[in-house]
C-alpha cells in the first residue's frame, strides 16, 4: 500500500484581512468600469447617449449623469416624459427636460423639474432626438469636471483609483503561495510535489491546489453576484450605483416632506419623489394602482369591499406640530379618511388625527386633535364633495391657525387649536379608524387618489390657488 508523505503549514496570519479588502477593491473597479461601458452600449444601438452638465431636472437627474435617449415616434411623445431635444435657444447645444403639455399648434412645452416655470422656447416635435429611458449616476463627471476646471475632484478621483488599485494587488502572494513576509510561515505548499517511498506510483496533485482554485471560484461567484446586484435595470434609491428608468412626472413636489405621485408601474412599493426618504407601500388588495401612460396620469383606486385598501409609509416620523397636508381624490360614497396621521401601520391607530375625511353628509373634513384634553378640532367644507369628481383638498396648521381649502378656495378656519397631541406614526392614504370623530361615518375610503403631499410649513393662500390650477 502506498504512503503519501505530505507537509502542514499554519495559515498565515492576517491573510483573511487582505484578501477582504482585494476582492472589494477588484469589486469597486469592475463595477465602476463595468457601468461606465454599460453606459456606451446604447450608442451601438443607435441610441443618444449624452451627459447632464447643469442642475436643471433635479433631484432625478444631476448634473454628471449620463443618459440614455431611444429615438421613438410622434405617439409616443406624452406629457411626463423626459425628452431629449435640440435646444430651441442654442444651435450648438442639446436639452433634456419634461415635456409639459403639447401646444394647440402642435409645439412642446418643457420644463426642467428643477426650474420654477416651463421653458420660454417651445420645441418643434423634429426636434425631439429621444426619450430618456435609462440613467446613469455620476459616470459623467469627470467631462463635467474637465469642462469646469475642477482639477481638484479628478486629481482625488485618480488617488483612489490609485488606492484601490493598490488594494486590489494585495492577496498576490497569498495566491501565488509565497512565504509570509512578515513571519516566514508558507501560506501553502503549490510547488514540492508529495514524497512516496521509492518505486512506488507517480505523483499526485497536492490537495492545496483544489483548495485553491476552489477558492477563487467562490470568489468570482461573490464578485460576479455583488457586480449583478449593482448593474440592475432599476434603483430603489438615487444613490444606487446602476442605471434607472424614469417615472411619470406630475407636477414639481417644491418643498414637500412626502410626496406620494402613484406613477410606479407595478409592485406594492409607493415612491416619495419629494427625496427625503418618505416611501410607503399598498396594504391589502383593496389599494389598485391605475396604471397607464404619463398622459393618463396614474393613480391609486381604493375600495372598501373585502380587503380594505390603504397606503402607508414604511417608517414612523413625529407627528409635526405645524404642517400642511394636501391631496387629490374623487369619490361617491358619503364615508371614509382620504388621508392623515396615525400612531399604527394596522387598520387601526390608536391615535389618529391631522387628517382629511369625508363626513356622513359628503361634506370634506380637517380635523386635530389636542394635547391632554384630547379635544377634536375640525373644520367642514361648505359643500358636498361626494359628487364623483376630483377635488383637491388641503389643510394647513400652526398654533392658532388651522385652515381647510377645498378646490383652491377657503372654507373655513379655527384660531383655537393651539398644542396638539404628539406622539409618533405613520402617513396613511385610505382606510382608518375614526372612531371619536363626529359624522365621520366609514373609516374605508372608496374612490381614487392621487398627488398626496406633506409640507414642514403652512402653504400661503396663493401657493394653495396655484397647486389647484396645476392640477394633480
Amino acid at each position: 500500500m502506498s504512503t503519501t508523505i505530505t507537509t502542514w503549514h499554519r495559515r498565515c496570519v492576517g491573510d483573511v484581512p487582505r484578501l477582504l479588502l482585494a476582492v472589494a477593491a477588484r469589486t469597486v473597479l469592475w463595477s465602476v468600469l463595468l457601468l461606465a461601458l454599460w453606459s456606451n452600449l446604447p450608442a451601438i444601438l443607435g441610441w443618444h447617449v449624452t451627459t447632464v452638465v447643469s442642475g436643471s431636472m433635479a433631484p432625478a437627474i444631476r448634473t454628471g449623469d449620463v443618459v440614455a435617449a431611444m429615438p421613438t415616434g410622434p405617439d409616443a411623445v406624452t406629457p411626463g416624459r423626459v425628452l431629449l431635444v435640440e435646444d430651441p435657444d442654442h444651435d450648438d447645444r442639446l436639452r433634456l427636460h419634461r415635456l409639459r403639455r403639447v401646444e394647440p399648434d402642435g409645439s412642446l412645452r418643457l420644463r426642467g423639474d428643477a426650474n420654477p416655470a416651463v421653458d420660454r422656447t417651445a420645441v418643434a416635435p423634429d426636434a425631439v432626438l429621444g426619450i430618456g429611458v435609462l440613467r446613469f449616476p455620476g459616470v459623467g463627471l469627470p467631462r463635467v469636471w474637465i469642462a469646469d476646471g475642477a482639477w481638484s475632484n479628478l486629481i482625488a478621483v485618480g488617488l483612489t483609483a490609485a488606492g484601490l488599485l493598490l488594494l486590489a494587488r494585495l492577496d498576490r502572494p497569498i495566491l501565488a503561495g509565497e512565504p509570509c513576509r512578515r513571519c516566514g510561515t508558507p501560506r501553502w505548499d503549490l510547488r514540492t510535489t508529495p514524497m512516496r517511498p521509492r518505486g512506488t506510483g507517480t505523483a499526485t496533485a497536492p490537495a492545496a491546489v483544489p483548495l485553491v482554485a476552489g477558492t477563487l471560484v467562490v470568489l468570482i461567484g461573490l464578485s460576479t453576484a455583488f457586480s449583478g446586484a449593482t448593474f440592475s435595470g432599476t434603483t430603489t434609491t438615487r444613490a444606487a450605483l446602476g442605471s434607472s428608468e424614469f417615472g411619470c412626472f406630475h407636477h414639481d413636489p417644491a418643498d414637500a416632506v412626502l410626496a406620494w405621485d402613484f406613477a410606479e408601474k407595478d409592485g406594492t412599493r409607493v415612491a416619495d419623489v419629494s427625496g427625503h426618504g418618505a416611501d410607503g407601500f399598498f396594504a391589502n388588495a383593496g389599494a389598485v394602482r391605475v396604471d397607464g401612460d404619463c398622459a393618463a396620469n396614474p393613480s391609486v383606486q381604493l375600495t372598501a369591499d373585502g380587503a380594505e385598501g390603504y397606503a402607508v409609509t414604511t417608517t414612523p416620523v413625529a407627528a409635526p406640530n405645524v404642517f400642511t397636508i394636501s391631496a387629490w381624490f374623487r369619490t361617491d360614497v358619503a364615508g371614509g379618511r382620504v388621508f392623515g396621521f396615525g400612531s399604527d401601520q394596522s387598520l387601526s391607530s390608536a391615535y389618529r388625527d391631522r387628517h382629511l375625511f369625508i363626513d356622513t353628509g359628503g361634506r370634506l373634513r380637517f380635523g386635530t386633535e389636542e394635547s391632554g384634553s384630547q379635544f377634536k378640532f375640525a373644520v367642514t367644507s361648505a359643500g358636498r364633495v361626494d359628487d364623483g369628481q376630483w377635488h383637491h383638498a388641503v389643510g394647513t396648521f400652526t398654533s392658532g391657525s388651522m385652515v381647510l381649502w377645498l378646490d383652491g378656495e377657503r372654507q373655513g378656519s379655527r384660531s383655537d387649536a393651539r398644542s396638539l397631541r404628539q406622539y409618533g406614526g405613520y402617513w396613511r392614504v385610505g382606510r382608518q379608524s375614526l372612531d371619536g370623530w363626529s359624522g365621520s361615518g366609514a373609516f374605508a375610503f372608496t374612490g381614487d387618489v392621487d398627488t398626496v403631499r406633506v409640507h414642514d410649513r403652512v402653504l400661503d393662500p396663493a401657493t394653495v390657488a396655484a397647486e389647484y390650477a396645476a392640477g394633480r
